[in-house]
């Protein structure tokens, strides 16, 4: 049954990324029409002549009357006709107002009869297409890589894919379109009501499903990251680290981590990942400023002795990962019963994620694997299978 599902989601991520792939971003936006109210087409005069009882001197009908009229009469006008008419500045007052009032009303008509047009942005454009296809590649990549790591003939093409994604995705692309750290800090970022673009949320949530499913085979076949690690990394002696008590200090190490990295999201508001990144830095080759130079610095030197030492302490995406293998029935790797003791299983994994003593059973640490399946090939019981709980 599960092996049926990993085949269904394998199809369902290749249809997906066919439609994606297949969706024409040149075509022009589509444009909404809102609503549009027509401004009032009548004169709006300055003066209302109807509301007067003398004579408007602008008024074409009276310029008759007004050449008509003698010096002598201007004369005879009284003052007390002059109050008269003042008692009606009333009156003008308030035609003057409403006028006022009708001349705001056909300003904001004015205004209103521009037609708005919105823009009705696709689910897909030209600005995240690019972005959906790699993913959607990655995570194709994923599941055939989950399906392929069954098979012991198989696995050893797990070098062949993170050499294609450390040379495409890391150095192709820079390392930081997709990144999956810019994606951790922006679904973060997104559950707190920060408006951001929602492609880049797909990477991370994707890959918890796929987790669930595959198990960590995007930590051990396909992150660009961890490729870089591995392939500087040279085998030694030296394997302190790989022992029970400093399994518990990397790992007390990376939750501290974890919390202070989410608790500064969730203050600050913004992401600062790229900025200090030093996977973007080897990726895209220019190394800038002393922090920079540290960071880098300390990242290939701590990978010549340590197995990838960023993924075991620092990366908040692996250990979101490692607890969700940690859910029942998950896809995760376990070693049965007829385990002899003979070590060997425990000799071979690099990540010291297999403990336990010689001629007794041995355990696997679930958090800190990521089923590269090098445990699987070196069992002489063929016992280390996909767990049933």
């Amino acid at each position: 049954m599960r092996k049926i599902v990993q085949y269904v989601v394998l199809a369902v991520v290749a249809i997906l990324l066919g439609m994606v792939a297949s969706v024409d971003v040149s075509e022009v936006p589509a444009q909404k029409e809102v609503a549009v109210a027509v401004a009032p087409t009548s004169v709006v005069h300055v003066a209302d002549c109807s509301k007067c009882d003398n004579p408007c001197p602008d008024t074409k009908n009276d310029t008759n009357t007004m050449q008509e009229a003698s010096d002598d009469e201007f004369k005879t006008v009284s003052a007390d006709e002059f109050e008269d008419v003042s008692d009606n500045d009333s009156e003008f007052e308030d035609v003057s107002s409403a006028d006022k009032e009708f001349v705001e009303v056909a300003q904001a008509a004015d205004e209103f009869e521009t037609v708005v047009q919105e823009e009705v942005k696709p689910l897909v454009d030209k600005s995240n297409k690019r972005l959906l296809v790699v993913v959607l590649s990655l995570f194709l990549a994923t599941a055939l890589a989950g399906i392929l790591v069954s098979y012991p003939k198989l696995r050893s093409l797990r070098y062949v894919f993170l050499l294609l994604s450390l040379a495409i995705v890391g150095f192709a692309f820079g390392g930081n379109c997709p990144c999956m750290l810019k994606s951790f800090d922006n679904a973060i970022l997104f559950f707190t009501g920060k408006d951001v673009k929602w492609a880049s949320l797909v990477l991370f949530l994707g890959l918890i499903p796929l987790t669930y499913l595959f198990g960590k085979i995007w930590c051990g076949w396909i992150c660009h990251f961890g490729a870089l690690q591995e392939f500087i990394h040279k085998k030694s002696k030296w394997n302190f680290w790989k022992t029970a008590k400093a399994q518990k200090i990397l790992f007390g190490v990376q939750t501290v981590v974890f919390v202070v990295w989410v608790a500064w999201l969730l203050i600050a508001q913004t992401s600062s990942v790229c900025r200090y990144d030093p996977f973007v830095k080897i990726f895209n080759l220019h190394i800038n400023g002393m922090v920079n130079y540290i960071v880098v610095g300390l990242l290939v030197v701590l990978s010549l002795f340590v197995d990838r030492p960023f993924c075991r302490s620092l990366c908040p995406v692996g250990f979101v990962l490692g607890w969700v293998a940690r859910l029942p029935f998950a896809n995760k790797l376990s070693i049965p019963n007829i385990c002899r003791g003979c070590e060997k299983c425990k000799n071979v994994c690099d990540k010291g994620c297999i403990s336990g003593d010689k001629l007794q059973q041995h355990k696997i640490d679930v958090n800190g694997c990521i089923y590269c399946g090098e445990c699987m090939s070196e069992c002489p019981q063929k016992g280390i299978s996909v767990s049933k709980k």
